[in-house]
């Protein structure tokens, strides 16, 4: 019988990438999402965003699956960060996986738009478009975060 070839899982459903400065566990289990941004105010380049985190949230996870996040600008698709990993072993189809990226001092090498996307099994499950904005230039607005 011949070799049907490699296989290919099919990738997790997304639920949710949200980039903020903070997530907190309380005793409960829950998390607390803290300091919501789109945009980040940097008064120099190349700038360095001391605290950042990705909160990801997928569902349908089959075993084997790969999964990765990273930053990349979107202009020039270079990479900014990247982690790699295996999503958990033993979550059923219907069970939802919240993980949480602490990005410690990342370095963004010139003003503009940039991608934080989550990808399953090599696919994009998730993208989410922000600015890094030179603050000599532009002086904000109520979404601003600056470093």
């Amino acid at each position: 019988m011949p070799d049907p070839g490699p296989t290919t899982l099919p990738p997790p459903t997304p639920i949710a990438l949200v980039l903020c400065d903070n997530v907190y566990r309380d005793s409960n289990g829950k998390q607390a999402l803290v300091g919501l941004f789109q945009n980040i105010y940097a008064p120099a380049f190349p700038a360095i965003h001391a605290r950042m985190c990705a909160f990801v949230s997928i569902t349908s996870i089959r075993p084997n699956t790969q999964c990765s996040f990273d930053i990349i600008h979107a202009e020039t698709d270079s990479t900014v960060i990247e982690l790699n990993g295996p999503a958990p072993e033993g979550m059923g189809p219907s069970e939802v996986w919240e993980v949480v990226f602490e990005l410690p001092l990342v370095t963004f090498s010139e003003p503009g738009m940039y991608y934080a996307r989550f990808l399953g099994n090599g696919q994009v499950l998730m993208q989410r478009q922000f600015l890094v904005i030179d603050m000599r230039d532009d002086m904000g607005d109520a979404n601003e975060h600056s470093d």
